[in-house]
C-alpha cells in the first residue's frame, strides 16, 4: 500500500496514511538474482538484482508471511540504477565541499547521461527546429522504423542532446516526449555512439 502506484487515480501511499487499503492488481516484474547473503537471527541480509517495479518492502514481507514469522524491510541499500551505481555517488557533505570550493562542475553529468541505454538519432537542422518547437517529425522524414512506444535520444549534427523523442504507432510518427534547449557545462557536448543515424534535414 505504501507505493506511488495508483488505484482509480489516487497513490496507493495516499490512500494508506489515510487509513483505506484497496486491492492491489497483481504485475509481472523480472527478478535476475535473488541471494541470501547472510542470517544472523532474526535478521537476513538479501541481495536482488532485479527490474523497475520490483518492491523490495513486498519482498520482506512475502518472505515473512511464507516462512510464518512475519517480515519487514530494516534496512535498503540501491547499488545501482540504470548505469548509476553507488560507488560513484557523492555525500551531502561531498556536495557541499564541492560546492563550497567551485570545483563543482567536475561532478555534474549531462541529462542524457541517464538515458545512454537508448539508441542516438541525429538530426538536421531542420527538423532540430521542428522538435524544439514541440512538433512531431514528419512522416515523409526518414527516420529509423521502430515500435509503437520506443523511445530515442536526439542530437543536433554538432552533438548537442535535443531530447527524449518517444514513436506514436497511430500517427506513424516521431513525437517529442522531453525537450532541452540549452548549452552543457562541461563538456560542452558528448557526441552520440557510432550506431546513430541520421534522418533528413
Amino acid at each position: 500500500m505504501y507505493s506511488a502506484l495508483k488505484k482509480e487515480g489516487k497513490r496507493l501511499y495516499d490512500l494508506a496514511r489515510a487509513g483505506i487499503e484497496v486491492e492491489r492488481d497483481p504485475r509481472r516484474v523480472i527478478v535476475e538474482t535473488l541471494t541470501l547473503e547472510k542470517y544472523d537471527p532474526p535478521f537476513a541480509t538479501v541481495f536482488v538484482r532485479c527490474g523497475r517495479g520490483f518492491y523490495m518492502r513486498s519482498l520482506a514481507y512475502d518472505l515473512g508471511q511464507a516462512l510464518g514469522v512475519g517480515g519487514n524491510l530494516k534496512n535498503l541499500t540501491r547499488l545501482r540504477s540504470g548505469h548509476f551505481r553507488l560507488e560513484e555517488a557523492l555525500t551531502l557533505d561531498a556536495v557541499e565541499q564541492i560546492f563550497t570550493d567551485g570545483s563543482w562542475q567536475s561532478a555534474v553529468r549531462a541529462p542524457d547521461a541517464a538515458l545512454a541505454h537508448l539508441p542516438a538519432l541525429v538530426l538536421g537542422d531542420r527538423l532540430v527546429k521542428i522538435v524544439r518547437q514541440g512538433q512531431p517529425i514528419p512522416v515523409g522524414a526518414r527516420v529509423p522504423s521502430r515500435q509503437p512506444g520506443n523511445q530515442v535520444r536526439a542530437y543536433t549534427s554538432g552533438g548537442e542532446f535535443v531530447g527524449l523523442l518517444k514513436f506514436d504507432g497511430a500517427t506513424g510518427q516521431w513525437e517529442p516526449e522531453k525537450v532541452f534547449n540549452f548549452a552543457y557545462i562541461d563538456p560542452p557536448y558528448r557526441k552520440p555512439s557510432k550506431t546513430a543515424k541520421s534522418t533528413a534535414s
